[in-house]
């Protein structure tokens, strides 16, 4: 039981403290003694309190040129929607940014006929703040030209 007890206390030394590494082990004197070295605390990362958005040049696309625009002219102006949701002839697509979600209703002009836009809507994803339309539509485009 001695044995046991010394052999157990012999690795007690060598606890390494929460968000540090052991990857440093100490150094080897010229004497063959080991000298021990602190361990590397590993740093917090930085908070961002909003997304870095890289510098593009950026031109609004004003809502009011895209209503009635068909879903091809629409898509070829915003780009692709990260969703396509119907109701009945009814296309909801959505584009989404870091703050909020634009959605685009197209509905057919005749029955059976293309549908072409008609309502757009912006809400905050979290929390309940009023955005506009516009300003939501300009996060959705500079957030896609990041992107790439």
């Amino acid at each position: 039981m001695a044995m046991i007890a010394m052999g157990l206390s012999a690795c007690g030394g060598n606890a390494v403290p929460p968000g540090s590494t052991n990857a440093n082990y100490g150094e080897l004197s010229n004497s063959g003694a080991i000298k021990t070295t602190r361990p590397v605390t590993r740093k917090k990362p930085e908070s961002a309190k909003s997304p870095k958005v890289a510098a593009i040049p950026f031109k609004p696309i004003p809502t009011d040129t895209l209503k009635g625009l068909s879903e091809e002219a629409f898509e070829s102006r915003i780009g692709a929607p990260e969703m396509i949701r119907g109701e009945g002839e009814i296309r909801v697509w959505q584009y989404r940014s870091e703050q909020c979600s634009f959605d685009a209703f197209f509905v057919p002009k005749a029955e059976g006929g293309a549908r072409e836009l008609l309502h757009m809507l912006a809400r905050m994803r979290r929390g309940n703040k009023a955005i506009t339309v516009q300003d939501c539509l300009d996060q959705v485009v500079k957030q896609k030209l990041a992107q790439g």
